[in-house]
């Protein structure tokens, strides 16, 4: 069995893995998340190098299953994952560099609404429900604490060894566990900042791929893109109701905690890399836009 150690808990640099002879790019793929747009683009930069690995079973037997997944494919610089799980595994002379995403909890949850009713060739409760139900009655139904958590805390439960499936309550150790890997995750970004988090991206990643270029484009676009994030909560609130809106708000306390927590972490980590601008102004040329 493989020893494990939680990499999340320490930013990668270049000195820590002088003598690792091989660095893995892993995306922890957050449902709704922006994580089509990602893969893309590490895609495009790795081409079979990169998976996007869709053996969930698998995925979930957390680093007892990836260390040796990962040791044995060699040829892997990438892979992305819907049920990662913590802690990643240690794996002799490789580095993991792991990526999230974090999203604006009650936002987001529009986006798995209109994502699981536009699916037609998907039959797992969350479709079902999606394609019969109203936003609010759905909203109503993923509030129900039998239901996955997929609405419910969905964020803060994934950046915590798993937990059993109906456990409603994280704890204050949690908590804490919870923001210090924030602080110290190697790539950290914001759904609704997304170039300047790809910029961010790349200047962890030059490090070690000296050519990478995230430069998008955009892939499994939600509806009201254009929308301001304020725009679309009063705009949910009326859609559901108050009452039903504010229990979403109370399901969702840790997860909009962490997304303020993230937030924070991601200003400073651009305010602390030097010439942002120009970097970011030079990728939305890449990607065939002015700044």
């Amino acid at each position: 069995m493989y020893s494990i150690i939680n990499r999340l808990f320490n930013r990668p640099k270049l000195t820590e893995h002088e003598g690792s002879d091989r660095v893995v790019i892993i995306h922890n793929h957050l449902f709704k998340n922006a994580g089509s747009t990602i893969d893309w683009a590490l895609k495009k930069n790795f081409n079979s190098s990169f998976i996007d690995h869709r053996q969930d079973d698998l995925m979930r037997q957390g680093a007892d299953y990836l260390g040796p997944y990962l040791a044995k494919k060699a040829r892997i610089k990438a892979l992305s994952t819907h049920h990662l799980v913590m802690p990643l595994p240690i794996i002799e002379n490789t580095c993991l560099l792991m990526m999230t995403m974090f999203r604006h909890p009650i936002e987001r949850v529009a986006s798995v609404y209109n994502f699981e009713r536009k699916q037609r060739c998907n039959s797992t409760p969350g479709v079902v429900h999606a394609r019969k139900l109203s936003i609010g009655d759905y909203i109503q139904w993923r509030l129900n604490p039998q239901v996955g958590a997929t609405i419910r805390n969905f964020q803060a439960r994934r950046m915590l060894p798993p937990m059993k499936p109906n456990r409603e309550i994280i704890n204050c150790s949690e908590i804490e566990e919870i923001e210090q890997r924030v602080q110290r995750m190697s790539m950290l970004g914001l759904v609704d900042r997304f170039d300047e988090s790809m910029v961010l991206f790349e200047d962890v990643l030059k490090e070690y791929f000296p050519r990478i270029d995230l430069s998008y484009i955009e892939q499994n676009i939600g509806l009201e893109r254009g929308l301001a994030l304020e725009d679309k909560l009063m705009k949910l609130e009326a859609e559901i109701g108050e009452d039903t809106y504010k229990v979403l708000i109370q399901k969702n306390q840790h997860d909009i905690k962490l997304y303020e927590f993230a937030m924070k972490e991601f200003q400073n980590r651009i305010d602390n890399l030097e010439g942002f601008i120009e970097k970011l102004e030079n990728f939305r040329v890449r990607c065939g836009r002015h700044a």
